[in-house]
This record gives C-alpha cells, structure tokens and sequence, in this order.
C-alpha cells in the first residue's frame, strides 16, 4: 500500500498493493511524462501538470463514488470494484505524448482504442484475465452494468469531474473548482441500473456543467491553444507527406516503427510505451535545422512559441483567396500556412431519460428525470445550445 498526497483534494490517494503493481508498471508510469494539456502551458504556465497525476485523481474519485454507493446499499462486489479502480486508473493510459494535442495525428487510432489494446496484450498478465475483460467492455460501453460504464465515461463521470477541477487548479482559472464533493455524496444507481443523482445534488451538477461550458472556451479551445494544435497538425501533415515523397528526414526508430508497423504489433506497441512529450521535443530540435524549409520553420515556432495569428470572423471566398496570395507573395506553402478549423462544443446534451447519456436526478416523490427539467431555470437549456466557432490560422 502507498500513500500519494494529492495538492487538488488536500488529501493522501491510497494506492491499494493490488494496484500498486500497476501503477509501478513502466505503461503507467510513461504518464508522467505526457502532458495533460499538451502545450496549454503556452497560455496558462501553471499547467504542467501530467496525465500521472489525472490518472491518480480519477481513481481517487472513483472509489469515493464506490465508497458512497455501497453505504447505501448498493452492491458492488469485490470483483466489479476492483474493476472499476483499475479502469479509471488506467483509463488514459493510451494517450499519445501532448493528449488530445497529438491525438489522430502520429497514429490513426483513438486513445481509447490504443488503451483496450494496451490492456489486453500487457496489463491482462498484470490483473488477470477476468479484471481485464471487464475494463475493455466498461471501455466499450458494453459491461451489463450501465452505471459502471457511466462511472468512467458519460456526462458525468469521474474522469470530467478530475479534469475539470484538475485543470483549473493548474491553470489559476477558479470557475473550474467544481463541488465533486456534493456530487459523488448525492450518486445513485435507478432500478434499471444506471446512474443518477438525488435531488438535493442537482445543483452541484448544474454548478459543474457551467464550470465545463467555461473551461471549454477559456482553456481548451482558447484561440492560442487551437493554434498550437493546428500548427502540430500542419508540421505532421508535411513530415508525412515528406515520408511518403521518400524525402530523408531525421526521425528516431521508435517514430519509425510506429509510422510503419503501427501500434497493433508488438513491436509498435512496445514503441509507443516508450513514446512521451520529450521525444517530441528532441524531434522539433532535430527539424528545426533540418534542410525542408516547411518542417524546419514550424518546428522552430513551436520550440519558440512564434504562434500563429488567428481569425475568428467569418472571410469570405475572396478574401481567403487574398490570404492565400500573400501567403504565396511571402514564401509560404498555403497547404501548411493556411489552417482552417471549426471549434465545436455542447456544454450540455439532454436526452430522453430512459435512454443512455442523460443525466438523471431522483426526485422526492421517487420520480426520475432529465436535470434540466428539474431546475428553476434554463440554464442548462441554454447549455445544450452548440457553440461553433469557424478559425483560421496563419502566420501573419
């Protein structure tokens, strides 16, 4: 057993030896050097924080919510908890170095994908047969048990309520700081077995689903953020448009691996546990005085934080067409130059309570409905709203 002190939750994370082995496996312990926020740190220099230290805080939530769940009367037995701990320890294991930053980009796969791969062909020696079965169908949404699944992923799952909280924490942004508290003290499973939450708990649910809506436009699709990200997908895009030209560009053999075997092979999958931001790094240094102009000037920008400009009011055809001229006049290549991305969120999507998705809350009278349909007013309509933004990203 080990006792890991938590600056979020100003409390000890108690590591149980059944999954201490896990997280003292080398898998895991790559996650301390994976950034949560990618390159968030370019705008918020707080936030350094890493995918180790979320991984930990979610498993921490967790077995608070299986805590507060069994002592009122839920069962869970002692192999579905043991299930639900190692899932929401492990469940970003599959992240690629930068998160979401990098994700789709060095390989084609989800980072849910790569962590059922991952669970499957490495920590099942580490928890068994059974234990593993059971995470990759909570993974998959498909364990019998909706309310398990919904413990890691739904509106509201432990994962969010880390993150959002996690995030702000590090980020100095205070409407993040979420009351998890009230919300897993309020948790409950419905007679068909999915989650909910007693009525008394719907406004810190509401509290929580605001705090979202802001972390969203505020941290995670911050103009700067976006911009670093389409500009790590432009410096990608030409990297493999050089490979695919057969131009020599400096690469280390556990990208190489990667690109050309993928990480459903052994040997791909051992490389990609070996991957973190650092490698990344040292690639940026390596192109930034490699002889393509494209590969080395972006890599350089991003090393140096030379972000690109944004965009964010609707151009027309022409003056795009304008754009891409002066980019053309100035030497650059409009394919990597001019970057056009949609941000897109709903802080809130309501559904049909009996349906799978919907945040449920138990009234009173023992009645079960949607939560918006149970506060005084509509914010959470509001919520539901999508917001999309149309950004174009250049270097001038």
């Amino acid at each position: 057993m080990k006792f890991i002190r938590d600056p979020l939750y100003e409390d000890f994370i108690i590591i149980e030896d059944n999954l201490l082995k896990v997280v003292e496996h080398h898998s895991f312990q790559r996650l301390r050097r994976i950034s949560q926020l990618g390159l968030v740190s370019y705008i918020y220099p707080g936030a350094t924080h890493t995918r180790f230290s979320h991984s930990l805080g979610v498993l921490y939530l967790m077995e608070e919510a299986i805590k507060n769940l069994q002592m009122k009367g839920f069962r869970i037995d002692k192999t579905l908890e043991f299930a639900l701990k190692f899932t929401a320890l492990v469940h970003d294991i599959g992240h690629s170095p930068f998160s979401h930053a990098l994700e789709m980009t060095i390989l084609n796969k989800k980072h849910e994908d790569i962590t059922k791969i991952i669970i499957d062909k490495i920590l099942r020696n580490v928890v068994g047969n059974e234990i593993s079965e059971i995470a990759i169908k909570i993974i998959d949404n498909s364990f019998e048990l909706k309310f398990a699944n919904e413990l890691i992923s739904s509106q509201l799952d432990v994962d969010r309520l880390d993150y959002i909280r996690r995030d702000a924490f590090y980020c100095g942004v205070h409407y993040g700081l979420i009351d998890v508290w009230r919300i897993l003290k309020t948790l409950t499973i419905t007679n068909d077995n999915k989650l909910a939450i007693e009525e008394k708990g719907k406004h810190a649910v509401e509290g929580y689903l605001v705090a979202r809506y802001l972390m969203y436009w505020s941290v995670y699709f911050h103009k700067t953020n976006l911009s670093i990200q389409a500009m790590l997908y432009s410096l990608f895009k030409r990297l493999k448009d050089l490979l695919e030209g057969k131009y020599e560009v400096p690469l280390i053999d556990k990208i190489k691996i990667l690109f050309e075997r993928g990480v459903d092979s052994d040997e791909g999958l051992r490389a990609f546990i070996m991957l973190d931001d650092s490698d990344i790094f040292y690639l940026f240094k390596l192109w930034s005085d490699c002889s393509d102009n494209v590969l080395s000037d972006l890599s350089r920008r991003i090393l140096n934080r030379k972000i690109f400009k944004v965009y964010d009011e609707d151009l027309t055809i022409d003056q795009i067409d304008e754009m891409k001229n002066k980019l053309l006049e100035n030497g650059f290549d409009p394919k990597y130059y001019l970057i056009e991305k949609t941000a897109i969120d709903t802080a809130y999507e309501p559904y049909n309570v009996d349906g799978d998705g919907s945040i449920r809350v138990i009234l009173k009278n023992r009645n079960i409905v949607e939560i918006s349909q149970s506060l005084p007013t509509d914010t959470l309509k509001a919520l539901s709203r999508p917001i999309k933004k149309k950004l174009l990203f250049v270097p001038f």
